[in-house]
């Protein structure tokens, strides 16, 4: 019996090392990428519900930011067509954030502020959106005018053809871009610092647009569309 003992102990602490090793967690430089990669890239999603504090709620959360935001970008076209459907703008948010989970590409850099807290600063090359938006209107009035036609549901159907061809071409923002996110750990497990809802907001802003400024973004897009409206009208 004692021999039958002696035999188990060596097997009770290799199991009580790898058991032990597995409940670690992830380093700030992990968490860094696996925010990232869950929130924008749609992907380990594992990772993120078992090493952010309530993962899955937090998951779901961010999802919604998600969709909501992306919605808005259909917007653009309003002023062309009147306002979209929401199956049309489904369309045009699913095959932009396609695109730019494709094309977009980031690295980081991380600050540790003290024992358990990072800075983390993104720094992003983001999706095209206006070029993608230009590309997609002169797409547009090149229709309109072969068609003779303003009517605003034909408009609309020829937005979304347009939209899906300039998506094949496009490209990301040659300039990066950089935002800073604050992670807290609380015993092996992380949060988001609080008071960052508007980060987030332009965390995804600058993947999807290239820009970190919600303002300049504007500015950029209200220019995009009267150019492009400007020049539509005087082909016609």
């Amino acid at each position: 019996m004692k021999k039958k003992s002696m035999l188990l102990i060596p097997f009770l602490m290799v199991l009580f090392l790898v058991t032990g090793c597995g409940k670690k967690g992830l380093d700030g430089d992990e968490i860094s990428k696996v925010f990232i990669e869950n929130f924008i890239y749609e992907k380990e999603a594992d990772k993120f519900k078992e090493n952010f504090v309530d993962g899955d709620i937090l998951s779901k959360q961010l999802s919604i930011m998600t969709d909501g935001f992306q919605e808005s970008f259909s917007e653009v076209f309003d002023p062309v067509a009147g306002p979209l459907s929401a199956k049309e703008k489904e369309e045009i948010s699913s095959g932009l954030m396609k695109e730019v989970r494709e094309k977009s590409d980031y690295n980081y850099t991380i600050k540790e502020e003290s024992k358990n807290n990072i800075m983390v600063t993104y720094k992003i090359k983001g999706f095209n959106y206006s070029s993608l938006v230009e590309t997609t209107l002169k797409g547009v009035s090149t229709e309109i005018k072969i068609n003779n036609s303003t009517d605003p549901k034909q408009t609309k159907r020829m937005i979304l053809s347009a939209f899906s061809d300039a998506l094949d071409k496009g490209k990301v923002m040659e300039k990066e871009t950089k935002v800073t996110m604050k992670f807290k750990k609380e015993k092996k497990k992380w949060v988001l610092a609080e008071n960052q809802d508007e980060t987030l907001e332009v965390l995804l802003l600058s993947f999807i647009t290239g820009y970190n400024d919600k303002k300049e973004y504007s500015k950029e897009m209200t220019h995009t569309v009267q150019r492009s409206v400007t020049q539509a009208k005087s082909s016609l």
